[in-house]
């Protein structure tokens, strides 16, 4: 009988992270998840779970990043496997968890049955990038690369929203409306509200299409004959 492989779930959208992780058990019996909500609890779960072999983390918690997540857990258990599982499509977050050296990189929007397929392979040695990313990718190895976005002011005004906002610009910039992102979010209407206009004077933009060049200028958001 095939032993159990033990997963470390990482992000603070509960319903959503319970939900996937009970799918993905009933398709695979050989899996098994322990959740964490905040990076302090994914740590205090491996300290109690030595035998946890691979993570599966979102790349915003709670307004902090992911990818610190993923350096931390290696401090306690050096090499493990880590799938980033998010909304962030786009070359500057995808270069920067190749960077953090994860194994598997799987967008929300992709079906179950992908990253189960992620774990499968990852937990052989493999790797895994879902269409999306592998999209991203090549369009990174063309010359679309995190550190040409560095160099320009409009990098470092994005840097300077905290990573709520960033989430929030995001999904702005994605054509989502205000009452959708709360909803998705989990926030008042009020707040996102507030978020945006916060964001705009930090951007230095008065309008939607003003944000959505913006997501442009960062590769956020591609045209139609990149897709």
């Amino acid at each position: 009988m095939q032993s159990l492989l033990k997963i470390l779930f990482l992000d603070d959208h509960e319903g959503i992270r319970d939900g996937i992780g009970f799918l993905l058990s009933n398709e695979n019996k050989n899996l098994s998840f322990i959740y964490a909500a905040s990076i302090e609890e994914s740590l205090e779960v491996l300290q109690n779970n030595s035998d946890i072999a691979l993570a599966i983390i979102d790349l915003n918690l709670d307004g902090k990043d992911g990818l610190l997540a993923t350096q931390k857990l290696r401090e306690l258990k050096e090499n493990l496997p880590v799938i980033i599982y998010t909304m962030y499509s786009d070359p500057l977050h995808i270069e920067k968890a190749l960077k953090a050296g994860v194994q598997g990189y799987v967008t929300k929007n992709a079906k179950t049955s992908e990253l189960l397929q992620a774990i499968e392979l990852i937990s052989k040695g493999g790797n895994y990038f879902n269409a999306v990313s592998s999209k991203v990718m090549k369009i990174m190895l063309a010359g679309s690369l995190v550190n040409e976005h560095e160099k320009g002011d409009t990098y470092s005004l994005y840097k300077n929203l905290t990573k709520s906002e960033q989430q929030v610009f995001y999904m702005l910039a994605q054509k989502k409306e205000p009452e959708v992102i709360a909803k998705e979010l989990g926030k008042k209407l009020k707040t996102i509200i507030n978020q945006r206009s916060i964001i705009y004077q930090k951007l230095n933009i008065s309008d939607r299409l003003d944000l959505i060049e913006f997501a442009k200028r960062l590769g956020f958001v591609f045209d139609d004959e990149n897709e």
